[in-house]
């Protein structure tokens, strides 16, 4: 019996790749580093991609900052259960790779390495000492949904428990389907109002935030923010959900986009420490388009 090859499999049978023995604490300390990268989050219905540089990521339960004009990643140490290194592909015309696989052999993130320390520091990540002592245990959410705070939310999104995100993230304005995002996020446009914008996959969520340029609609729901890139398929959307967590500004509205699984594909909101006016701004649109909040 032939057993089903994994998406580790199939890139390293394609592509020329070392696997790089970092756990996870190292390689948050190594990725800024790199520099210039082309980072990308997907999970089959929505990505994200953005030129730039690392800002240090962060694991579940540590503060999350989401600085503009930095990639942003927000991990679960399981995410990183294999990290492998590629070579350049002329015939694809790709530049050296950096993957990041969960135990599945599922591919969470990738960056194409575009900057010119790029292949010293992943040398330097091959010979790389592990972080000693065991990996710290992640806080445990809320019971009362009620206590659910805005950076507990992206923890629950990261995780990709749709149980428990259906269970504590409770709309604060009814369920719909994905046409009135685009409203928002034409609003958005228009208004120059900046936002965040995240996708999480299998443990890893990688964010951004700034001003929405344009807006393209169609097979495919593309959004373009500076250096970012934020997509979705609207046919995979099954609701938008408005979601009330508790801020430095008070109750902020996080826009969910979730599949027919309950899971999260992608959210829109006021992510990191944006300022009262942008907040301010962001809630009057959202009241506007999906409404008062119950």
């Amino acid at each position: 019996m032939t057993l089903p090859r994994t998406e580790l499999d199939l890139l390293l049978a394609h592509r020329v790749g070392t696997r790089l023995d970092l756990d996870p604490d190292s390689l948050a300390r190594h990725l800024p580093l790199l520099e210039d990268v082309v980072a990308t989050t997907a999970n089959g219905s929505a990505l994200i991609t953005e030129l730039g540089t690392y800002a240090p990521p962060t694991f579940a339960g540590e503060a999350f900052a989401v600085r503009a004009g930095l990639v942003n990643l927000r991990l679960s140490r399981s995410a990183v259960s294999a990290l492998i290194s590629t070579a350049p592909d002329d015939d694809s015309r790709e530049p050296a790779g950096l993957w990041m696989f969960d135990a599945d052999g599922t591919a969470v993130h990738r960056s194409h390495l575009v900057s010119e320390p790029a292949a010293l520091v992943v040398d330097v990540m091959a010979l790389a000492p592990r972080s000693p002592g065991p990996a710290a245990e992640p806080p445990a959410l809320p019971d009362d949904p009620g206590e659910l705070d805005h950076l507990g939310l992206l923890d629950l999104v990261t995780t990709g428990d749709a149980d428990l995100l259906d269970r504590l993230a409770r709309p604060s304005v009814p369920p719909s389907g994905f046409l009135p995002v685009v409203e928002l996020l034409c609003a958005l446009c228009e208004h120059g109002v900046p936002v965040g914008f995240a996708v999480p996959n299998r443990g890893c969520l990688q964010a951004t935030v700034g001003r929405v340029d344009h807006v393209e609609t169609g097979d495919v729901v593309g959004v373009v923010s500076g250096p970012a890139q934020f997509a979705f398929g609207p046919g995979d959307v099954a609701e938008l959900r408005v979601v009330r967590t508790h801020s430095v500004h008070g109750p902020v509205s996080t826009v969910l986009l979730t599949g027919v699984d309950g899971e999260c594909l992608g959210l829109l909101g006021q992510l990191g420490l944006p300022p009262a006016d942008a907040v301010a701004a962001w809630e009057q649109m959202v009241a506007d388009v999906f409404g008062r909040p119950r």
